[in-house]
């Protein structure tokens, strides 16, 4: 599953419980769907921290690869 992917399904579950909290069905479920909520949107932080860090360390690699190639090529002038 992309990152994308695990995004959306992870926010459409959100609402789905958000909605399950107000909804007179679910009545006296309230705090299981509280901590459900609590618990989906832990994950989706991670996910997206996650990403964010793989973002970086790419952008950091390609940052040095470009220094050294630089370096190289002043160098051999």
């Amino acid at each position: 599953m992309s990152f994308t992917d695990e995004c959306n399904y992870l926010s459409e579950l959100l609402i789905n419980y958000q909605k399950k909290i107000k909804d007179p069905f679910w009545k006296g479920l309230e705090e299981f769907f509280e901590e459900l909520i609590i618990e989906t949107e832990r994950k989706l932080y991670l996910i997206k921290e996650q990403e964010l860090c793989q973002k970086f360390q790419k952008l950091n690699s390609t940052n040095k690869t470009n220094s050294i190639s630089t370096f190289l090529s002043i160098s051999q002038s």
